[in-house]
């Protein structure tokens, strides 16, 4: 059985790779994760195209999980942070600041509204970012877009 998951990950990693040029991890892992369900669908029914299916629909809310705890890097941390600190501060202006930690990493950080200009609304970040206890310094900038979420701008 494990043989035969095997087998059936490296077709798909195989023919995905190759007929798609713009692939990222997302799609390649909500596609394997749909595949892989469908294949266990299929052999555990015996064939059967509803249980399949089901398989293949249960692969991809799973690949949508693992997808959601793999993108959880240092940058996910800060930018949720930063967007959080910005919600907070179109309300009560005293607050400008925030932390965060990457549970996964050990790594940490401090970002703090700088200042502002608008045309579009925009804030400038200062983000210190903390590795191996060396603090980082850098700055960003995050706008508000027409929809009223801030956004980060690279």
């Amino acid at each position: 059985m494990i043989n035969k998951i095997f087998k059936m990950l490296v077709i798909v990693g195989l023919f995905s790779s190759c007929s798609v040029l713009d692939l990222d991890k997302n799609s390649m892992l909500k596609t394997t994760s749909s595949a892989v369900g469908g294949y266990l669908g299929y052999e555990l029914s015996d064939g059967d195209i509803f249980s399949t299916s089901v398989g293949s629909a249960v692969g991809v809310v799973l690949g949508g999980y693992l997808i959601d705890f793999i993108n959880q890097d240092d940058y996910y941390y800060y930018k949720t942070e930063t967007m959080k600190v910005l919600e907070i501060n179109d309300s009560n202006k005293s607050i400008i600041s925030g932390y965060w930690k990457n549970p996964k990493s050990g790594n940490e950080g401090v970002v703090q509204i700088k200042g502002h200009y608008t045309t579009p609304e925009c804030r400038i970040i200062e983000h210190t970012f903390i590795l191996n206890s060396k603090p980082k310094r850098n700055l960003d900038t995050a706008c508000r877009e027409k929809s009223g979420q801030w956004a980060m701008v690279k």
